[in-house]
């Protein structure tokens, strides 16, 4: 009897073992998926952008509807490292907006329901203004044919 009750609880812990390492994957191909997404998000583009994300959740086995899906769009004061480095020459500011995808979804292991998340994050650059030239120069610029 022992033996028997010993048995089962392996292969219960193997199958749950098992579907761990199936979740694990499949979240770490959503987050990639996601991360992806991001570069498409704009102000037009938030409910395209969604429908992408469910489409790629469903082909991964992961139900999720619209309201799981929270995009966010903000100023913010962070830049890239390029853009520091940049900006410092030639002495423009960049403005940017971080862009957040947030997805809340339930996976199931040995039926017991999993709350998870995916959040991926980037700094999307929105406009890189000019340097103005200096009078002599656009006196230059205008002063060539061209």
């Amino acid at each position: 009897m022992k033996g028997l009750i010993i048995a089962v609880l392996v292969v219960v812990i193997g199958y749950g073992f098992v579907q761990w390492m199936e979740i694990f994957k499949t979240n770490t191909d959503f987050a990639e998926r996601v991360d992806r997404q991001i570069n498409f998000v704009a102000e037009n583009s938030m409910d395209t952008v969604k429908q992408s994300v469910i489409a790629d959740a469903k082909s991964l086995g992961i139900d999720i509807t619209a309201n799981d899906v929270h995009i966010a769009s903000e100023d913010t004061e962070q830049h890239t490292v390029a853009e520091n480095l940049v900006s410092k020459k030639i002495g423009v500011d960049f403005i940017n907006k971080l862009v957040t995808i947030k997805v809340d979804y339930v996976q199931h292991i040995l039926g017991i329901p999993c709350h998870e998340n995916v959040t991926q994050a980037r700094i999307r650059s929105v406009q890189a203004p000019r340097k103005q030239s200096s009078p002599e120069m656009q006196q230059l610029l205008d002063a060539t044919p061209q």
